[in-house]
């Protein structure tokens, strides 16, 4: 799935959780778990942590600019059971709404 340029949706404030998997890989263990954020859906939340922590960004994409689908989106599902579809990515998000962000396994 190619970067999507974000559609002028109503931004939300959102509490991100990224993975201890991909923290560890990011180097981000002395960073916080959780974030918050203002963003419209799953994917512009990606790209405001990406922003913030670039070292994200090779466990994201791939050289192409495509992302990779070990990225797997979570929102509203602490148990992580069922992970958004890609056709989800850009589904806008509601207020209060809480995602984590996985570095997967296949």
């Amino acid at each position: 799935m190619k970067r999507q340029r974000m559609k002028a949706e109503a931004k939300v404030n959102v509490k991100v959780t990224i993975s201890p998997t991909l923290r560890h890989l990011s180097q981000l263990i002395d960073e916080p778990e959780v974030f918050e954020v203002t963003a419209a859906n799953p994917l512009e939340c990606l790209q405001i942590m990406l922003e913030r922590y670039p070292s994200m960004r090779q466990w994201a994409y791939d050289k192409e600019g495509q992302l990779l689908p070990l990225i797997w989106f979570f929102v509203n599902d602490p148990e992580l059971r069922a992970k958004i579809p890609p056709d989800q990515f850009t589904k806008p998000l509601k207020d209060g709404d809480e995602l984590t962000i996985v570095f997967g396994k296949v």
